[in-house]
């Protein structure tokens, strides 16, 4: 009974480490656009101007 309970909490952190630090910024730096400091949500085209 003690070992399982070992494992299952073991298994939690290993998932959590990998969801943090390995799954999440993979998938997060696929949806981000570049171009703009701020995501291509600029009113004056593609280059930072400082109007913002």
């Amino acid at each position: 009974m003690q070992t399982i309970l070992v494992i299952i909490t073991f298994s939690l952190a290993v998932a959590y480490i990998v969801k943090k630090f390995v799954w999440t910024p993979v998938f997060e730096s696929r949806g981000k656009a570049s171009g703009t400091l701020d995501g291509g949500k600029t009113k004056c085209g593609n280059k930072d101007c400082g109007c913002h």
